[in-house]
């Protein structure tokens, strides 16, 4: 795993995380090149999406619910 091998990414906070996140994301995203099996796998997700859009929640609803959740377990530590 990535993050055994990078200690200082583990320091970063949940915020922080999930702009690198983004970040990394952006630059991968630049790169035009895909293979057969990526366009196969995004056809079959766009497809999935399709025809259910509201089975899927937007980039600000997953983060809010990830600060929830670091919320709670920080109470429950406390």
């Amino acid at each position: 795993m990535i993050l055994g091998t990078m200690p200082a990414l583990s320091a970063l906070t949940v915020d922080q995380k999930l702009r690198l996140v983004s970040e990394l994301w952006q630059d991968v995203s630049r790169d035009s090149t895909i293979t057969a099996e990526t366009a196969t796998l995004l056809d079959e997700r766009l497809h999935e999406y399709e025809a259910n859009p509201a089975a899927v929640r937007s980039t600000e609803q997953v983060a809010t619910g990830i600060k929830e959740l670091k919320k709670r377990i920080a109470a429950s530590r406390a």
